[in-house]
């Protein structure tokens, strides 16, 4: 049993020659077309087409997820399909078998819930939840988290054991054929912000530190003017390098990333608990793998929080711009 070196996890293994995931691994794509597989390598894809992006059946469950960017580089569209339930995410709004459907949606095979300041489907027939995030005019990071070992089978750019490390082959067979799509070669082209905020990574980095800034420039390229690519790629980066690192403080002011914004009193923090207190749920579990960019209520010294009301109700997404915040213990 070896570590595969391209690995940014110890989870990923390789035994005689075949990556094995094991708990949790994870396969993501962000900014306009970075791809993180699950060996843990990273490459980019320059491209509007349509791609599978992971596939795969256990336990005689198939699961197939597609995606496809429009022309800001943001995905515009992502298919969920598991066991021949077909779940849509085309930009903010969400549909499951055609009908559109709010949060929290629960079904028999599925549930997709707020997790922070994302968006998560959690199946309760496989081991796997996928987590996005929208923006105007699209997602900026999508991700695949499975908690279960799979030691082949996993087709689509977030890898398979014979294709490991070989992204040009990947791209060529995940590619769903349109004619009027096109991939592109990957442009390198000097950025100065890439190169800046790289300087800050060094001791996080170390020597894979030219490789991530040549995946940097070639997702700025033709999206200099987008924060949205931009800055999706530097908080990836900066979670990837952890708390514990020199950028992790300063990644923002150095890039010029605004914080997201919070509805009601809910203020922004980069880790804090992915399901906040409500009144329906005033005593949420939360675990330290439910820490996560979040929106909370503000802590204080006099302000220990009791609970988050919201109004008019829970269950429907809209209303989350009424949000405020109760404290003192009740």
């Amino acid at each position: 049993m070896v570590f595969n070196e391209n690995c940014f996890s110890t989870t990923c293994l390789s035994i005689a020659g075949v990556y094995v995931l094991t708990l949790a691994d994870t396969c993501k794509t962000f900014g306009s077309g970075v791809v993180k597989p699950f060996d843990g390598s990273h490459f980019y894809v320059s491209s509007d087409c349509p791609f599978t992006f992971a596939r795969f059946t256990l336990n005689r469950v198939e699961c197939d997820i597609a995606i496809r960017r429009g022309p800001r580089g943001l995905l515009a569209h992502v298919e969920i399909i598991i066991n021949k339930i077909k779940t849509v995410l085309h930009g903010g709004d969400i549909s499951v078998e055609g009908n559109s459907v709010s949060l929290p949606y629960d079904h028999t095979y599925q549930h997709i819930f707020r997790y922070g300041i994302y968006t998560r489907l959690r199946s309760s027939l496989l081991p796997l939840s996928v987590t996005w995030h929208v923006l105007p005019g699209g997602i900026d990071t999508l991700r695949v988290e499975l908690e279960h070992e799979l030691s082949a089978g996993v087709a689509g750019l977030c890898g398979k054991d014979n294709l490991a490390g070989n992204s040009q082959q990947l791209i060529a067979e995940s590619v769903l054929t349109e004619e009027t799509c096109q991939i592109r070669d990957p442009i390198d082209t000097l950025n100065w912000a890439c190169r800046h905020f790289f300087s800050y990574t060094l001791d996080c980095l170390r020597a894979k530190t030219p490789s991530f800034i040549q995946i940097c420039e070639q997702n700025s390229h033709s999206f200099e003017e987008s924060p949205y690519i931009r800055c999706a790629f530097f908080k990836e980066v900066a979670e990837h390098c952890g708390n514990t690192s020199f950028v992790w403080d300063v990644w923002r002011s150095v890039t010029e990333c605004v914080l997201p914004t919070c509805p009601g009193e809910l203020v922004y923090v980069e880790q804090g608990a992915a399901f906040v207190p409500t009144c329906s749920n005033p005593n949420p579990r939360i675990s330290t793998q439910d820490l996560t960019s979040s929106c909370v209520c503000p802590h204080g010294e006099n302000r220990p929080l009791a609970r988050l009301l919201l109004s008019p109700f829970e269950s429907n997404v809209k209303s989350y711009t009424n949000l405020y915040c109760r404290y003192g213990a009740e």
